[in-house]
């Protein structure tokens, strides 16, 4: 084995077996947050700083969706405990919320480091339809954060014209979301066949938990963009889970709109 190749996996043994206790992890040099824990937004800021420094200095050297030393690192950045303590009716609401949006921000940054649209194919293809599979699950635990937080104002409260602003705000900034997820799904030059059947199957399983709390001309949107995409897209196993995805939509469509009819 050559000797650069040699020191690199040295130095990411060192992250992956130095003991979960320990006062700090680094990865190439650089520290990282703990891994064997739930993350926080000042977490993923921390690894973000790192990673962009260890990009500056060494190419190829971001972690791995699968790989066997910096997988774990990985998995730690879109592990689903990590919105555990924004769920946790225990603490403040507006604490939660605000670590929410600030995580949705920091993982928009990483998903920008992650994509180099200059390149024929996208050196990380996985990594970064993985991290926007998470961003849009964030994206979903913002909504059960701002239901709960509707939920605690008086009906006067909830027609400020302030409140509703900001309400159509995040609803607009979901649908842009979802508009960019559903993108992806057309770069077939840019990404792999193995990575696009997977990112549309993490797609057809946490889209409808987002997808309820669309606008209607959002919704509509993106029904009509699936249902081209199920049956026009090149690979079989995307029209496959897409597929599988508009009966799922459609009846929660048809539940919402028989809902704002009644009412």
């Amino acid at each position: 084995m050559p000797r650069p190749a040699l020191t690199l996996l040295t130095l990411l043994l060192l992250l992956v077996l130095r003991p979960l206790g320990a006062a700090e992890l680094y990865f190439l040099g650089q520290p990282v947050p703990d891994i064997g824990r739930p993350w926080a937004s000042a977490d993923y800021q921390r690894l973000l700083e790192t990673l962009r420094t260890v990009q500056a200095s060494q190419a190829d050297a971001l972690p791995r969706r699968g790989g066997e030393f910096t997988g774990p690192l990985y998995q730690r950045m879109v592990d689903r405990e990590n919105f555990r303590p924004q769920l946790n009716i225990y603490q403040s609401l507006e604490r939660r919320q605000n670590e929410a949006r600030e995580t949705l921000h920091q993982l928009r940054e990483l998903m920008r480091l992650y994509l180099d649209f200059s390149a024929p194919r996208q050196p990380y293809a996985g990594e970064a339809l993985g991290l926007m599979s998470h961003s849009l699950r964030q994206q979903a635990v913002l909504f059960t954060l701002t239901v709960e937080f509707w939920m605690t104002l008086s009906a006067e409260e909830r027609r400020s014209p302030m409140r509703l602003e900001g309400l159509r705000e995040t609803k607009a900034a979901a649908a842009q979301l979802t508009r960019g997820a559903l993108d992806f799904l057309e770069m077939t030059r840019q990404f792999g066949a193995p990575e696009l059947e997977q990112y549309a199957a993490e797609l057809a399983e946490l889209t409808p938990e987002l997808f309820v709390h669309l606008p209607e001309e959002a919704r509509a949107a993106t029904l009509a963009r699936l249902e081209a995409l199920a049956g026009e897209h090149p690979l079989p196993g995307v029209r496959q889970h897409l597929s599988a995805l508009q009966p799922a939509l459609l009846a929660i469509e048809e539940d919402m709109r028989g809902k704002s009819g009644r009412g």
